[in-house]
């Protein structure tokens, strides 16, 4: 097996007349933790299930560890593939040990082995103490650490995960958001789909940009900020949501043709060539100032560059980072 451990070459996949994917096409590299990052309904899912043969692509071709799906789910190398989805895949009325002893035992390990993998796996996802709990008792993360332990059981080469943290509160996010550093970190190869900007950043070696079925942009995070021109974003929170500030950017893009902004609700994200004399200028004009909350130059991260460089592809929504949306009204971009 090559160093690619998945290549996709014009993916489609149709629905009637709709294309929830299209065209698509990247490599997965070996020990990488890869992320299809989108809004609902970008097509990550439908992706992933074709890659997973669950579903068929109406054309174009996927290899997964160096073979075609369709030919790798005949054969011995399938069970090298996990895939956790969105929903939990466990044994309600068993217990934790006993769901991740079954997922075991189906993999055909032997008494010995199948004890010590368990006794890490329990370990390794803080479910010490909860060994004899049935699983409906659990809580939502707990229920989704039990799923990737299960998941873990056949020492998968490429791990399949689907909004691992849809659901979580900040703490058990938090929480698996270091168990799967910690997988990427022990050479595990993973696909994480998600919508969650912050999630994609701080696990990611590359990320793909999905909306509406296409590939936007790919890269590390730091390439896409790098190649979108979001080094430095000057951030202007205004006390209410007023057109004033935007009719003042308006007349600035006027003799700086490089002005850009996107502007979410009373929020300003300002792209400029001169961002420290834009923002002289904003604090010295005492009518503006009135409005302001907020004003300053930060680094640009993924967030604002996804922002930018999806606008146009987008009806009238964006997620925020608690999967809710904010409507974006684009501006200075021509």
């Amino acid at each position: 097996m090559t160093d690619c451990v998945i290549e996709c070459k014009n993916i489609v996949k149709k629905f009637e007349d709709y294309k929830a994917v299209n065209e698509v096409s990247f490599e997965v590299h070996k020990g990488e933790l890869f992320t299809l990052l989108g809004p609902n309904g970008a097509g990550k899912t439908t992706l992933v299930k074709i890659l997973t043969g669950q579903l068929a692509a109406t054309s174009g071709s996927a290899k997964v560890l160096g073979e075609k799906v369709d030919e790798i789910l005949k054969s011995d190398m399938k069970y090298k593939l996990s895939y956790v989805p969105q929903e939990h895949l466990i044994w309600e009325d068993l217990t934790v040990f006993e769901n991740i002893n079954l997922m075991g035992k189906l993999y055909g390990l032997k008494k010995l082995e199948l004890t010590k993998k368990i006794e890490g796996l329990i370990k390794d996802f803080g479910l010490k103490g909860h060994e004899k709990k049935r699983a409906e008792k659990l809580s939502g993360g707990m229920k989704r650490k039990l799923s990737i332990a299960m998941s873990l059981m056949n020492d998968p080469l490429l791990l399949f995960l689907d909004e691992p943290t849809t659901g979580l509160d900040v703490h058990a996010r938090t929480l698996l958001m270091e168990d799967l550093k910690r997988l990427k970190n022990a050479g595990t190869t993973l696909i994480l789909t998600t919508h969650l900007m912050e999630e994609a950043e701080a696990l990611s070696s590359r990320v793909l940009i999905i909306n509406k079925g296409k590939v936007v942009s790919i890269g590390s995070v730091e390439e896409l900020v790098q190649q979108h021109d979001g080094e430095k974003i000057l951030q202007v929170g205004l006390t209410k949501d007023s057109d004033e500030f935007e009719e003042y950017l308006k007349d600035k893009k006027k003799s700086d043709s490089y002005l850009d902004y996107l502007r979410i609700k009373d929020t300003f994200f300002i792209k400029s060539t001169i961002l420290t004399e834009l923002m002289d200028d904003i604090m010295s004009n005492e009518s503006i100032m009135d409005d302001v909350m907020e004003i300053n130059i930060k680094r640009g991260g993924l967030k604002e560059t996804f922002l930018f460089i999806t606008r146009e592809i987008y009806d009238t929504a964006v997620p925020s980072s608690e999967g809710s949306s904010v409507i974006v009204k684009e501006g200075g971009g021509e």
